[in-house]
């Protein structure tokens, strides 16, 4: 909610300073706002399925690689408690030294898959985020907008269907 009041404050704060701060602004032109969701404009263009198709297909084989070693690491794990009352004290703790040392493998692997993840989404989207914002100002541009605001960003709560632009910025990603 916090966030909520802060973004509207920034929003209006904004605009405030750009009708009234600028005189020419003021008394020629009328604020004119704009809007666009990012996240469907992404999920609706087909450079932007593509984009999620691929790192949905990286993040599987990943995951799937991860499984089958942590499943692997819960076998070796069950076997050594289970032979653990026919084992003397030295070759216990020698195999549960062992475990550790592949169990904290596991776990590095596991937070380097995930720095994978992160850095393949970065390289990702970066070129769409791109092509997003030269969009935006074109057609803010062709439309004569004075901001464009993204809506889920900037707390939008209502705002008309004609300042929309989701649908043209979709088109723009995949020319």
């Amino acid at each position: 909610m916090r966030y909520l009041n802060l973004s509207l404050a920034a929003v209006f704060l904004a605009a405030f300073a750009l009708f009234f701060g600028n005189p020419v602004l003021a008394q020629d032109a009328p604020l004119k706002v704009g809007f666009f969701d990012i996240n469907k404009a992404l999920s609706e263009s087909k450079k932007g399925k593509a984009a999620a198709s691929k790192l949905e297909a990286k993040h599987d084989s990943l995951k799937k690689s991860l499984e089958a070693k942590a499943k692997d690491l819960e076998k070796k794990k069950q076997d050594l408690e289970k032979q653990a009352p026919t084992m003397n004290q030295e070759a216990f703790e020698k195999r549960r030294g062992e475990l550790a040392k592949e169990i904290n493998t596991h776990l590095e692997q596991t937070q380097k898959a995930a720095e994978e993840m992160n850095n393949a989404s970065k390289e990702a989207m970066e070129p769409l985020i791109r092509k997003v914002e030269e969009a935006v100002g074109q057609i803010a541009k062709q439309r004569g907008y004075t901001m464009v605001l993204e809506i889920k960003e900037a707390g939008v709560v209502f705002f008309s269907k004609d300042a929309d632009i989701t649908s043209q910025v979709t088109e723009a990603i995949d020319k």
